[in-house]
């Protein structure tokens, strides 16, 4: 352990938020009421390297406990620094009683907001051109993360516009937007988007959705005629269409299924639910 680790007391910086202290990791105790309970084993893995790498960007609060000190807010970079061993760790110390601890952790993990997913994949983009020469490997180094990470954000960026904007605007979430650029056909690519942001359809829904056109055109499609036949299921899963046949409501969109039926089909079971018989099913064209 260094010198500077090894004094108990070091001479603090001031700091708006608290006093800037550098303490031994030994002597930082975990929040007494923490907030978090668990992990992701991945991203605290990616922190911990950061921190090992980068060095702790971002304090620790905590605030005197008897001859050492408790968390206030920073649980995570805390387990993250015991993994790489930092030592001594940056904190702002709180002075007790002059801020409400639970104020703080609200602050830290409730109004901070996290970076959007688009934007970070424009920022990566234009890293990946002017600091790694196009190479990802190297774009993955420079920001501490995994290849399979980078390429994820990439594939953002290189997917349809209307989603990344939609995306950016927070209409959809990350996981919509990873199933969304996996539907190959424009036309329901489009349509989907729309069913994500007015009717709530959700990743699962959506997958659920690209399923049953891949087996239904596997199936009984080719060529132009598929492209047709994806037209004509856009068009019948318009958003202000997105509701259930037999009891025309639109809530829980992720328990309404994609099925395949044919217009003049359809017709004829719209007719059962509304008057209750039908003897024969008109005929194809009708």
């Amino acid at each position: 352990m260094s010198d500077l680790a090894n004094e108990t007391s070091v001479q603090a910086l001031s700091h708006d938020s608290g006093a800037l202290t550098l303490i031994p990791l030994d002597q930082i105790d975990e929040p007494a009421a923490a907030v978090r309970s668990t992990f992701d084993d991945v991203q605290l893995g990616e922190l911990a390297t950061s921190i090992r790498d980068m060095g702790l960007i971002q304090p620790i609060i905590v605030k005197p406990a008897g001859d050492r000190y408790e968390v206030i807010a920073g649980h995570r970079r805390l387990i993250a620094c015991q993994i790489v061993r930092l030592d001594p760790v940056p904190c702002l110390v709180r002075a007790p009683g002059v801020t409400d601890p639970n104020a703080v952790k609200i602050a830290e993990n409730y109004y901070r907001e996290a970076v959007n997913p688009a934007e970070e994949a424009l920022f990566l983009e234009e890293l990946l051109r002017t600091r790694c020469g196009g190479d990802t490997d190297n774009l993955a180094a420079l920001i501490k993360h995994s290849r399979s990470y980078v390429e994820d954000r990439l594939m953002l960026s290189r997917g349809d516009p209307e989603i990344m904007a939609a995306l950016k605007r927070r209409d959809i979430s990350l996981t919509v937007a990873r199933e969304l650029n996996r539907v190959k056909d424009s036309d329901l690519r489009l349509v989907y988007l729309h069913a994500a942001i007015r009717g709530g359809a959700t990743a699962s829904v959506i997958r659920n959705w690209r399923q049953s056109e891949i087996q239904g055109f596997s199936s009984t499609e080719s060529g132009d005629a598929a492209a047709a036949a994806a037209q004509a299921s856009a068009a019948a899963l318009a958003p202000h269409e997105m509701r259930c046949l037999f009891c025309g409501e639109a809530d829980e969109p992720e328990r309404i299924e994609h099925l395949w039926l044919h217009k003049h089909c359809r017709k004829y079971v719209e007719k059962i639910l509304n008057v209750g018989a039908a003897s024969e099913p008109p005929a194809e064209g009708s």
